[in-house]
């Protein structure tokens, strides 16, 4: 897994905007203590704030906007149209989270766990990482996705619930969630033109 850099954090918080450093640390599967001083030189470099406020955490700053954003622009042309190429399957594979998601929670908690939904899973899951490990070589700012989305997929096997649709927690859906807004911001598109038709 790529170490943690500044880089990294970056791309997280141009993708949520804010986020705590425990956040950020289970994101990038580290500990508060190795990320704080990565936070803390952002900070000094102008690229994040800190609220003051542990609750509602770090911000990413115009200037640090810009730096993220130069990474994604960095993606060579051929690796652009590769991640357009890959977006629709992607758009394939959201429909049949979405699906599995309302599913999950409409599901009868009493006679309905993990284990009931874990081959769905399952499956979404293989193609999607071998769909990410594709387009990380020529855009490299996709690189965690996979890694995250494997940890939330073995956590909610495992048994905990909230890693398949929890909000509080760095949960499948939303990463997934993540992932679809960096497809967006890769393409040059957004959310709201896609739902539109446009």
């Amino acid at each position: 897994m790529p170490s943690t850099s500044g880089e990294r954090v970056l791309h997280v918080l141009l993708i949520r905007n804010r986020a705590t450093t425990a956040q950020l640390a289970e994101a990038l599967a580290v500990s508060a203590d190795e990320i704080s001083p990565v936070l803390r030189d952002a900070e000094a470099r102008g690229l994040v704030r800190d609220s003051g406020n542990p609750r509602i955490g770090w911000a990413i700053t115009p200037e640090g906007t810009r730096e993220a954003r130069r990474r994604v622009d960095d993606t060579p042309a051929e690796g652009r149209a590769l991640v357009s190429a890959r977006y629709e399957e992607f758009r394939e594979l959201n429909d049949e989270l979405k699906q599995l998601c309302a599913d999950w929670q409409l599901r009868d908690p009493a006679t309905m766990g993990p284990g009931d939904f874990t081959a769905r899973l399952q499956g979404v899951d293989e193609r999607i990482q071998r769909l990410l490990a594709e387009i990380q070589v020529p855009a490299p700012h996709f690189a965690d996705y996979g890694p995250r989305l494997a940890r939330a997929r073995a956590r909610f096997e495992s048994g905990s619930d909230g890693y398949l649709t929890g909000v509080l927690v760095d949960s499948y859906h939303n990463i997934w969630f993540e992932c679809h807004e960096c497809f967006h911001i890769t393409l040059g598109r957004s959310r709201r033109e896609e739902e539109s038709g446009t």
